[in-house]
């Protein structure tokens, strides 16, 4: 029998909000006893309402030498019951963005020239997420035990983190400064 499309909203809010508990359970405290703290989303103005969707349970910072170490759990669009980890090092003066300055604890893992998502198939960034068998609904511990594996990717993340190297289930994205404008490249300013 098929079910409504009231029904299918309702589960998958369901198997989202048992995603998000699990996380909270299981890796967020791997997370904090690793030196991080929640940060709040920040903004100047109102948050966007994807982001708070996407980051439900805020941004993880620790703050180093080098810099400040951003992590944030990336939920998938569509309210599915599924997420990356972002990861980055914010320069410890912060970052300018067109918005203006904004201090390193500030910034998010997205706006860096540098950054490292983790996966669970890097290769075609296919998220983490629990599978299951057709006719076979996830339950609460399913999600428990996915985010129990996760948590044990702990030291790929602090390698990513601590020395810039990928690990086996990270990719690292590398955005390139621009190059000159032409019309500064001709007024000899480069």
């Amino acid at each position: 029998m098929k079910k409504s499309l009231s029904e299918q909203s309702k589960t998958v809010k369901q198997r989202r909000e048992w995603l998000i508990q699990s996380l909270r359970n299981h890796l967020v405290p791997v997370l904090l006893d690793h030196g991080f703290e929640l940060a709040p989303l920040t903004g100047s103005g109102p948050i966007d309402r994807e982001l708070v969707l996407s980051l439900p349970l805020g941004r993880m910072r620790r703050a180093r030498n080098a810099g400040v170490d951003l992590i944030e759990i990336d939920l998938a669009k569509c309210r599915r019951a599924a997420f990356r980890i972002l990861a980055g090092v914010a320069p410890k003066d912060g970052l300018m963005a067109f918005t203006g300055h904004w201090a390193a604890e500030d910034v998010y893992v997205g706006w860096l020239n540098e950054y490292f998502t983790m996966y669970a198939f890097p290769r075609w960034q296919i998220q983490f997420s629990v599978r299951h068998w057709p006719h076979q609904s996830p339950t609460q511990s399913d999600f428990d035990r996915l985010a129990q594996r996760v948590a044990e990717l702990m030291p790929e993340l602090e390698l990513a983190l601590r020395e810039g190297r990928t690990a086996p289930d990270m990719r690292r994205w590398v955005i390139p400064r621009s190059a000159p404008l032409q019309s500064d490249a001709v007024a000899g300013k480069t």
